[in-house]
């Protein structure tokens, strides 16, 4: 029963939601793994209805409780679903990155299936529609029990809509939609069905749209998806509105707006207000009018702040486009205050009072919306926190990060240390394999390095191939330590053929170079530390490279080395150690 709950959750909801309520009125009889996933599935039940908060609750509960390293990684996809719907979207991408690491670990076709098709729902969640198309085609690869070409077709020709790279309706869509009808996946195929109602309308091929929608409507009721239902609803009310059928048009907008998943915004319920406004406007019902347009601008601005929240998550939106939008948003609204202002001089006295109240509104909307957003987009440029290529801080956000965590260290009188590394001879590599090669090596490298951090350690790329350790509560012993294992961990790498092994090898050796400073010697300023640190560094690089140093009043000791690995001599006496102890200019 536990088997077939599971197979079948979103090809027959009706009988899984039966199969499951037996399964928890018999909890006692199961053994414990089996509980787990009962509760696993309650939890997934309960995404699927829309609860995201109860959703989250228990799936963090199960991923707690279970010793199952498979339904570990399945609650965990499933967390990344219920973030990416309820528009959490940082969180999201935060777990979306430990669940890519685990899955080349995972073997479970099963799991290994929610995985790809999470990553794609979640890159066409934040418009990365490329990527999202990428894990659709893997999906569609491993096609698990044939499950994987039609929830990858869904995925894949979502992508595709939205990208405006789909614009007919061509056989890929009747192919998609019959694999999931062989499958009765109805919520997938209808899905389907919905992007093709999408470029049906946008091709003003309205007729089309109407029948595609309507002849599966009762099917999609049946499914009690609230995201699929309030989908067709809305795309209902367009094409009927676009045909003419007014009262159609009005009652499938009502129907978007009460079937929506609550306190959740979405296009369709943003189309449906807008529609409803227009309506009411042309009608000459602006007390109807007005109503509608506050819930438009409120829910309008609300999936702004949705769309900003994806922006800032994955750092990768254009500022410039965003502006652009702004600009014509802005202008399409005051144009309408315009026209609203030249209704006014054509209606009655008693009617003036509330024009006036709605031109306030209106005008009052659009200059808190543009400041609010405006801020939010000056917000978001300035937070450019991760390295693109390691994953890791940036120099700007590690050196904020390191100012506060020397500032609260300076207050509990905690110790500090800065360690700057930088790898040795790393043109070289560049040269001699190109740069993709020496960007192969920076990641393995952070890689390494990464297994020696702990939770309170800072760890940033300070450009090129330089970058920076701050451990709190670690004096110059400790830290000396941790860079002699980050050295011999480098030491121990070699680059051949595209690929970056541990252990000796016939390919590039790799190596680097450490300095450190701490506050015992430098005190507590930032500049100073980082100056103490470089110094040491250029110390180790005078003294050959492969090489621990240590400031300590004012001269840089070396105080461990290794066999050093020459890629390409540059001329610099490895034994001049006395020149390696001059302080380095700032």
């Amino acid at each position: 029963m536990l088997q077939k709950a599971d197979r079948i959750k979103t090809a027959y909801p009706t009988e899984f939601t039966t199969l499951l309520g037996t399964l928890a009125a018999r909890q006692n009889e199961l053994t414990p793994p089996q509980q787990e996933l009962v509760r696993y599935l309650q939890a997934w039940k309960a995404e699927y209805d829309g609860q995201y908060d109860i959703a989250i609750s228990r799936l963090k509960a199960t991923i707690l409780a279970t010793r199952d390293v498979t339904l570990k990684f399945r609650a965990k996809a499933s967390i990344i679903h219920a973030l990416v719907v309820s528009s959490h979207y940082e969180d999201a991408f935060s777990e979306l990155t430990q669940l890519l690491l685990l899955l080349p670990r995972v073997s479970d076709p099963a799991a290994r299936e929610q995985g790809l098709l999470v990553a794609a729902q979640l890159y066409n969640e934040v418009g990365q529609y490329d990527l999202a198309i990428t894990y659709a085609r893997k999906l569609m690869d491993e096609n698990w029990l044939g499950r994987g070409v039609c929830k990858g077709y869904n995925e894949k020709l979502r992508a595709e809509v939205a990208s405006g790279k789909q614009r007919v309706v061509g056989p890929e869509f009747n192919a998609a939609m019959d694999a999931c009808t062989q499958l009765n996946e109805l919520s997938y195929a209808n899905f389907i069905r919905s992007y093709a109602a999408t470029v049906y309308v946008a091709n003003n091929q309205i007729d089309d749209a109407i029948r595609l929608l309507t002849e599966h409507y009762a099917e999609v009721l049946q499914s009690h998806f609230p995201r699929l239902i309030s989908r067709y609803e809305s795309l209902l009310a367009t094409a009927y509105q676009k045909k003419g059928n007014v009262a159609a048009a009005h009652q499938y907008a009502l129907r978007t707006i009460e079937n929506g998943v609550p306190n959740e915004v979405s296009p369709p319920l943003v189309a449906a207000y807008h529609l409803l406004y227009e309506q009411a406007r042309q009608s000459g019902d602006f007390k109807a009018a007005l109503d509608y347009h506050e819930k438009y601008a409120a829910m309008d601005k609300g999936y702004l702040d949705v769309t900003t929240a994806r922006q800032l998550a994955y750092q990768r939106v254009a500022h410039e486009s965003v502006a652009s939008r702004l600009q014509i948003e802005t202008l399409n609204k005051e144009n309408h205050v315009l026209q609203l202002e030249q209704a006014l001089g054509a209606k009655a006295v008693e009617n003036s009072r509330l024009y006036i109240i709605l031109l306030l509104l209106t005008l009052g909307f659009i200059a808190f919306w543009a400041y609010r957003t405006k801020r939010l987009q000056l917000h978001f440029m300035s937070l450019s926190q991760i390295d693109g290529l390691t994953g890791i801080a940036n120099r700007l956000h590690f050196l904020k990060q390191a100012q506060a965590s020397l500032e609260s260290a300076r207050k509990a009188n905690q110790p500090v240390c800065i360690i700057l590394f930088d790898l040795d001879h790393f043109k070289a590599i560049n040269d001699k394999y190109g740069h993709a090669a020496g960007d192969h090596v920076l990641k393995q490298t952070v890689n390494e390095c990464q297994v020696f951090m702990r939770s309170t350690d800072l760890f940033g790329r300070f450009g090129g191939e330089e970058f920076s350790f701050l451990m709190a509560g670690c004096g110059p012993e400790d830290a000396r330590i941790r860079a002699e294992q980050l050295r011999r961990t480098v030491a121990g790498l070699t680059y051949d053929s595209g690929t970056v092994a541990s252990g000796t090898g016939a390919g590039s050796p790799i190596s680097a170079s450490f300095g450190i400073a701490s506050t015992s010697a430098s005190g507590y300023d930032l500049r100073l530390l980082l100056a103490h640190a470089d110094t040491a560094l250029y110390a180790a690089k005078r003294a050959g490279r492969n090489r621990v140093a240590v400031f300590d009043t004012n001269v840089a000791v070396i105080v461990s080395t290794g066999s050093h690995p020459t890629l390409e001599p540059d001329g610099a006496d490895s034994g001049a150690l006395a020149g390696a102890f001059m302080p380095r200019a700032s």
